[in-house]
């Protein structure tokens, strides 16, 4: 029997003949061009050659997940994304038929993509979270898995939302597609689009632009139906005109089931980023660095505070979401969240490096020691450092000299100080032992003699416990002392001793939170006796 491929009549799909090893397969694109299927069709009895050429083709196109087989019987592949292995599978879901010839049905009840997206409301803030578990239930994936499909898949949307604010029909849309296959595909692509224009509007105007938007090379590995039913869910809505605090609050409650899923680490307490935001008070002028940002909220605090302390967002409030916020983070998984989170927040261009802060600064070509003005972070501690890896690393005058090992949460504070101007601010998380203990005191002479230690605010125990972090940390500001300033002996300093931060071990919310008043107090004390 002569098998044909017949393809939807006015639809504007069309078929491309590829040969591989003398295997023609027929790859089948859509009406945008979007490679969606390939079929081959066998005389007689289908050879292994047949399969591998067919697998060879679908491997070939990056918006293709499944291929049909057609000889004495059908059979369907896929390709998982994830694994770039190939499986079989009983039926796909296209538009028709599929029968001795290969038919899709031509268009019925398609409709055109919708010209008016709905903005999120606060009963739809946990739209994410359905989305983010979606995916964990039909890919089978693990929490930090799924968060990392979130961003791509919210890359992509936000990216089609503004290209098709200009022309004037949006892609990410499940009822203009006739499959389930055509519409992840379309997705796939949508991704990858992004991903190439950033990379050619942002490859030359940003040094190191690898090292930030860059991140997202990595190809959206879910199932179509998987993609499919995020687009269902977030197909009507209008990501970059919500408001901004319901966005914020709707990727918050995905990060969640990530942070009780071991990524802890990651993540400072939200009242400890609100506290150290509200007492360093940044404003539009301000440079402002996060060398360990994990997850970004401290620099989309920052955001959000000097968005609320302005009239109106005017040019400056442009100027700074735009290119005032920056952060450094070797885990291109958090760079991702850290991204997204910072887009959904509303500063149109995440200025987030993946590299390793504690590198020579010949490393960071956009980057020059001596640069910011106000620098907040919870950098990693609890690991030392050993001989050999310092010596990779720096140059750090902390410890030169010492034997053994140097934790590295003092390496932090020291890059930290030399990334400030003189005269910058710096508000840091410390473990206690840093502040306290004989045997750091190196530490603390070195801090001593190039800082000015403006406050100490000590945390309950249970501050991180819920992160995974059982140890006794404050909160130490310091200003960067000026050029030919020289160490004073003795001068005021604002201490704090907060007991409650408005959770308990179990990271239950408590109310009676400490850190607000010592915030404001904080505040009041700096208008006193400056900087």
């Amino acid at each position: 029997m002569q098998h044909l491929l017949r393809l939807p009549h006015n639809s504007g799909h069309s078929a491309l003949l590829v040969q591989i090893a003398g295997i023609a397969c027929q790859v089948i694109l859509n009406a945008a061009k979007t490679p969606y299927l390939v079929v081959l069709v066998a005389e007689g009895t289908a050879t292994p050659e047949h399969e591998d050429g067919l697998k060879a083709v679908m491997a070939d196109h990056p918006t293709v997940a499944v291929g049909v087989l057609i000889a004495e019987k059908v059979k369907f592949i896929r390709k998982n994304f994830r694994t770039q292995d190939f499986e079989y599978v009983s039926r796909i879901e296209p538009a028709g038929q599929i029968a001795p010839s290969f038919i899709l049905a031509p268009p019925t009840d398609r409709e055109p993509a919708a010209r008016g997206l709905k903005p999120l409301a606060d009963r739809l803030e946990n739209i994410l979270f359905e989305v983010h578990s979606a995916l964990r239930d039909l890919d089978g994936l693990h929490a930090p898995d799924a968060l990392d499909e979130v961003c791509k898949l919210l890359y992509a949307k936000v990216s089609d939302e503004e290209a098709g604010a200009r022309r004037g029909e949006y892609r990410f849309q499940r009822a203009r597609y006739l499959s389930a296959e055509e519409c992840a595909a379309e997705v796939r692509r949508l991704y990858l689009d992004a991903v190439e224009s950033d990379r050619t509007v942002f490859a030359n105007r940003i040094p190191g632009y690898e090292r930030s938007r860059g991140v997202f090379r990595e190809p959206i590995t879910l199932s179509s139906s998987a993609i499919v039913r995020a687009v269902e869910l977030l197909q009507h809505y209008d990501i970059s005109g919500s408001p901004v605090d319901i966005k914020g609050r709707a990727f918050q409650n995905v990060l969640l089931p990530a942070i009780r899923s071991g990524m802890g680490q990651y993540f400072t307490p939200k009242q400890v980023i609100s506290f150290v935001v509200q007492a360093m008070n940044p404003k539009v002028g301000d440079l402002i660095m996060d060398p360990f940002c994990g997850s970004g909220h401290f620099l989309t605090e920052a955001l959000d505070h000097v968005r609320r302390t302005r009239a109106a967002e005017d040019k400056a409030f442009h100027e700074f979401a735009f290119t005032r916020l920056h952060g450094i983070e070797k885990s291109d998984r958090m760079v991702r969240v850290a991204m997204t989170d910072m887009r959904l927040h509303g500063d149109g261009h995440s200025n987030i490096r993946c590299v390793d802060a504690l590198l020579p600064f010949e490393n960071y070509p956009d980057l020059h020691e001596g640069s910011f003005d106000l620098i907040m972070t919870n950098p990693p501690f609890g690991s030392d450092l050993p001989a050999e890896a310092i010596a990779q690393l720096g140059p750090f005058e902390i410890g030169q000299g010492r034997r053994g090992t140097l934790p590295l949460e003092i390496v932090g504070l020291e890059r930290c100080v030399q990334l400030l101007r003189p005269g910058g601010r710096l508000a840091i998380v410390l473990p206690d032992s840093v502040l306290g203990n004989r045997s750091t005191s190196y530490a603390r002479d070195w801090l001593w003699s190039t800082t000015r230690v403006r406050g100490i605010v000590s945390l309950p125990i249970e501050t991180f416990t819920p992160f995974g972090a059982n140890i006794k940390t404050s909160v130490l500001i310091v200003r960067k002392m000026e050029h030919g300033e020289r160490a004073e002996a003795d001068y005021p300093v604002f201490m704090a001793d907060i007991t409650n931060v408005g959770h308990d071990a179990a990271g239950r919310t408590i109310q009676g939170s400490e850190l607000t008043v010592a915030a404001e107090a904080f505040v009041q004390f700096i208008n006193e006796e400056g900087w």
